[in-house]
């Protein structure tokens, strides 16, 4: 009898365990949003952007520091604490089916290191998470993708 319920409870451990190192699902909406070098490296492309949000951008036109505040690329500094505070290159921004390029006013330098960066918003999914958590229904989101220019 004691063997039985030794068993038991070594079964039901295992099965706590088991349970508590399940990965946990996201609660909100990924974008799936991602950024590359052009193949020529001459351009930074971000593509994976929704439907809706290409055709908002034809439909609209934004200013460069518009542009910058969604999508930016930047030079990389020697000093990781100035990262933050670097200007955005200077450059045109352009829709191609589903993705949006910067192409720089001046070409990358040969050998020069630059991160890019888009900043989104992730929509919360479910009615709960506004009401239990208390925040605002979407949480800040960005994808950075650093690059370094070889041809």
């Amino acid at each position: 009898m004691k063997l039985k319920n030794l068993f038991h409870i070594i079964l039901i451990i295992f099965l706590i365990f088991y349970g508590c190192s399940q990965a946990e699902r996201k609660q909100t909406s990924d974008r799936g949003l991602s950024l590359r070098l052009s193949a020529d490296s001459s351009a930074v492309e971000l593509f994976n952007i929704p439907v809706h949000i290409i055709e908002e951008f034809r439909s609209d036109s934004l200013e460069t520091s518009q542009w910058e505040n969604f999508f930016a690329v930047y030079e990389e500094p020697a000093d990781p604490e100035l990262r933050d505070l670097q200007k955005a290159l200077e450059g045109a921004y352009e829709i191609r089916d589903s993705l949006v390029r910067f192409m720089p006013s001046a070409a990358f330098k040969k050998g020069g290191i630059y991160f890019a960066r888009c900043y989104a918003k992730k929509l919360l999914q479910e009615p709960q998470d506004l009401i239990s958590s208390r925040k605002l229904p979407y949480t800040e989101a960005s994808v950075e993708y650093k690059f370094r220019i070889l041809k």
